[in-house]
C-alpha cells in the first residue's frame, strides 16, 4: 500500500508536509474502508480530493445487499476553520453516502468542503447550509445538514484523525426539506433525529425521499 501511495503522491505539486498529511489521512481511510475504487482529484490551489469507497450498506447480520459508495474528502482538514466554539473541532472532512459518485454530487461535496474558507465560518454537528434551489437533480430538498457517523468504521476514522494536535471532525452530508428545517429551527435537532429513527432513514442518499414532516 505504501508504494502505491508514494506513486499516487508523486508529481502532484503538493508541498512535502501537505503530501505527508494527505498520505496519513488516506492510510487511515484505507485501514477502515479498504482502497478507494475511484479518486476524484482536485486541481485547485486548496486541493480537496474525493475518494469513493465501495460499500454494501446491509448489516452483516442481515441478508441481501444495498451497494453504494462512501465519498470522503481529503484535504479540507489541512486548514483550520475560523470561529469555532469552545469544545468544537476546528478541522473537518466531509462524508456522503451515495448510490453513485456522479459529477454533480462530487461537485457539491467539494463546494461544501471549501465553503468554510470562502465564508470564514465553520461546520459542526447540526449545522445547515440552505440554498435557493435544490443542489441535486431529482430532489426538492434545498438544505444540507451535517451529522456525525453512526457506522463503526466511519466513527473509527474520526477518532484516528488528527493534525497538529487538533482532532478532525468527520461530518456526514444530508439533504433535508423546508418542513424538516422548520422543525429543527423551532424545536431543535433532537425531534428531527427521532424522526429519522422512526422512519428508518436510509443511509444512502435518496433524492426521492419524502419529507418526514
Amino acid at each position: 500500500m505504501l508504494s502505491r501511495l508514494a506513486k499516487f503522491m508523486s508529481g502532484t505539486g503538493r508541498p512535502s508536509g501537505a503530501a505527508d498529511l494527505y498520505q496519513q489521512r488516506l492510510a487511515i481511510y484505507e485501514r477502515e474502508l479498504d482502497e478507494p475504487e475511484r479518486t476524484f482529484a482536485d486541481s485547485a490551489e486548496r486541493r480537496i480530493d474525493i475518494h469513493a469507497f465501495g460499500r454494501d450498506f446491509v448489516p452483516e447480520c442481515q441478508e441481501g445487499s444495498d451497494e453504494g459508495y462512501v465519498l470522503l474528502t481529503n484535504g479540507m482538514s489541512e486548514q483550520r476553520m475560523q470561529g469555532t466554539h469552545v469544545g468544537a473541532k476546528p478541522r473537518a472532512e466531509l462524508m456522503w453516502y451515495v448510490r453513485e459518485p456522479t459529477p454533480e454530487i462530487c461537485d457539491n461535496l467539494r463546494w461544501l468542503a471549501n465553503l468554510p474558507f470562502i465564508d470564514t465560518t465553520w461546520f459542526g454537528f447540526g449545522h445547515r447550509v440552505a440554498l435557493p434551489r435544490p443542489p441535486v437533480a431529482g430532489t426538492d430538498f434545498e438544505t444540507f445538514l451535517f451529522l456525525t457517523p453512526i457506522i463503526g468504521p466511519d466513527q473509527r476514522i474520526a477518532e484516528a484523525l488528527e493534525i497538529a494536535g487538533d482532532p478532525v471532525e468527520i461530518l456526514t452530508v444530508n439533504l433535508i426539506s423546508h418542513q424538516e428545517l422548520a422543525l429543527i429551527k423551532s424545536e431543535g435537532l433532537d425531534p428531527f433525529l427521532d424522526l429519522l429513527d422512526e422512519n428508518d432513514y436510509p443511509p444512502i442518499f435518496d433524492p426521492a425521499r419524502r419529507s418526514y414532516v
